[in-house]
């Protein structure tokens, strides 16, 4: 409050002179700040107005809080209160407000310190509020981009070749196929993976344990293992495919054959092997 700086030089010299007209009692700790504390208060309280004046806002409180630890005056919290809410540090403004209201609440700034108390509720409430929701929106958008993510596929196989076609070419086209399922199966996984790996290390910096990321963790590391299992299984069904239709020619050509029907499911890959031999 720059309008107190009067009132706080009448005070000190008022102390002061009652401190040097009486004798210190002997007691192990004083009642009344000594004349060097007031000095000493005095000095910080200009230094934290001068502060003030040219916007170094923490070095004010600073100030003001050193010049209340020498002279507990109440208004320094009020003037605390005032530095810290023109830094747009509310909740420490409202924390000083709180505690100058509580040594004096009939002060000359009483009135203001309970305005600006309420005000300040009311701000920190609709700030945390919008936090809120903001990190609800986020998860919320975050499990919506998790449900889109399609299963793999199962290959569509080509239908049965002909008797003119090459021996051994729809083998060749369905093991391509598979293949191709478990390269997307396996980028899949690797995707879930990375989210995994990415929720866990965020799990390292929580204060707090959060059991709704914590399970969308569990979730994308459970996917993790399922899509690359399926696609590696389709990979491996897949050059077995690729190999047992380069094989086909002579098997052909003597009147036996081998057929061979693969099938992708959502956890396993079963390969039917039917033909005379």
């Amino acid at each position: 409050m720059t309008t107190r700086l009067p009132f706080f030089l009448l005070v000190v010299l008022a102390v002061g002179a009652t401190a040097r007209a009486q004798p210190a009692p002997q007691r192990t700790k004083p009642t009344q700040p000594t004349p060097k504390d007031l000095d000493e208060a005095r000095r910080h309280f200009q230094a934290a107005e001068a502060a003030k004046a040219r916007g170094a806002y923490q070095t004010a409180a600073v100030e003001y809080l050193a010049a209340y630890e020498l002279f507990a005056e109440p208004e320094f919290f009020f003037d605390v209160a005032e530095v810290y809410k023109l830094a747009g540090d509310e909740a420490s403004a409202l924390t000083y407000y709180e505690k100058y209201l509580e040594l004096d609440p009939r002060g000359r700034g009483a009135a203001v310190a309970r305005a600006s108390s309420q005000e300040l509720r009311r701000s920190i409430a609709a700030t945390e509020d919008a936090a809120r929701r903001a990190e609800e929106d986020k998860r919320k958008a975050e499990a919506q981009a998790q449900a889109q993510v399609p299963p793999p596929k199962a290959p569509e196989l080509p239908p049965a070749p002909a008797r003119s076609e090459s021996p051994g070419r729809g083998l060749r086209i369905a093991g391509m196929a598979t293949g191709a399922a478990g390269a997307i199966a396996i980028g899949v996984g690797v995707a879930f993976g990375l989210r995994a790996r990415a929720i866990g290390s965020e799990t390292a910096t929580w204060d707090t344990f959060d059991p709704q990321r914590y399970a969308e963790g569990k979730a994308a590391q459970r996917n993790m293992i399922i899509f690359t299992g399926v696609g590696a299984a389709a990979l491996v069904a897949g050059g077995v495919l690729f190999y047992l239709g380069g094989q086909a020619g002579p098997t052909a050509e003597s009147g036996k054959g081998l057929t061979l029907a693969p099938a992708i499911g959502p956890a396993e890959i079963r390969l039917t092997a039917a033909g005379r031999f």
